[in-house]
């Protein structure tokens, strides 16, 4: 009997290790209730991670069609409960057209989904659960921005971030905002800020550790990232700080980043999986870590084993 129960426990202890490293893509296809899911902004609430993502749909052959939001909810980072499609903007009466990337923020006892419409105008809907009901938080946009995404600090003040590849917004060019938020959380306090000297692309997301902003966004087809002492520097731009991915052409690389349980993690898509396109794309995540000095270290993408990649599929140089 001591021999079974040994040979028991260690047979679950390597089915854990199997099942720990299963983690990418997140949702395969083929699983109950699959979705194509992007533009992963990842958040931290009582002691889980959500995920909160864009949805391609099936037939999915350009962006027009994305026009609901699904959540993600995980203790473990192996395990995922998938909400489906939680939020549809379409249904509120000012919201239509094209809703890219999301990204969720909590305080005071709401939480906060911005959503774009029309590709740059930015909507809110709250709830008092970070998977929702949603309810609308507005009845018109409350600013315009590319990829909104949105920080509270440890004293409590908001701030929006984009980007304005899609919109002009002070310079000419394609820069990272910044932007105070109001308390309500639904209103600007005061003008949109060029936060880099140098352009990006889309998929701005921004972070703190250890006292230091980190900005991270999509320039060419790698993620880059810019860190500052402040979280809307003025007296100088953030300081470029150069590329953690190898180039990623089978999606845009859309990212976000958080610490839970002591471990950091980044989250991005592709397309090369799940029978996927650069349009129905599959979210996926990565551990992250750190050098002394702040700086990150380069990410490589992986997959579970037994995936299987798109055919052709397109080489990440």
């Amino acid at each position: 009997m001591i021999k079974r129960g040994k040979m028991l426990l260690f047979g679950l202890f390597a089915l854990a290790l199997i099942v720990g490293n299963a983690q990418n893509p997140i949702l395969k296809k083929g699983e109950p209730n699959f979705l194509y899911i992007a533009d992963p902004a990842a958040e931290v609430y009582n002691g889980k991670v959500y995920l909160y993502c864009s949805h391609d749909v099936d037939t999915a052959i350009n962006y027009s069609t994305m026009q609901d939001y699904v959540v993600l909810e995980t203790e473990d980072m192996v395990t995922w409960k998938n909400h489906g499609v939680v939020l549809k903007p379409r249904e509120f009466s000012w919201a239509h057209g094209q809703m890219n990337a999301p990204d969720v923020a909590y305080k005071d006892g709401w939480y906060y989904f911005y959503f774009p419409f029309n590709k740059t105008h930015i909507g809110v809907a709250k709830s008092r659960h970070p998977e929702g009901p949603w309810q609308e938080a507005v009845t018109d946009k409350i600013t315009s921005i590319f990829d909104p995404t949105v920080f509270v600090d440890d004293d409590g003040q908001a701030y929006i971030y984009g980007n304005d590849a899609k919109i002009d917004i002070g310079d000419k060019g394609k820069h990272i905002m910044g932007a105070l938020l109001k308390d309500n959380m639904i209103e600007l306090d005061g003008e949109w800020q060029r936060l880099s000297e140098e352009t990006v692309n889309e998929a701005v997301h921004c972070f703190k550790r250890n006292g230091k902003y980190y900005f991270m966004g999509r320039k060419g087809w790698r993620t880059a990232y810019w860190m500052a002492d402040s979280p809307l520097p003025n007296e100088k731009y953030a300081d470029f700080m150069g590329f953690i991915t190898k180039t990623q052409k089978d999606a845009p690389t859309h990212m976000s980043a958080i610490e839970f349980n002591k471990q950091w993690y980044f989250f991005y898509q592709r397309g090369d999986v799940n029978d996927g396109t650069f349009f129905r794309r599959s979210a996926c995540f990565e551990k992250m870590s750190f050098f002394e000095d702040g700086r990150i270290k380069p990410i490589e993408y992986t997959l579970d084993e037994g995936v299987v990649l798109n055919e052709p599929v397109t080489p990440i140089k």
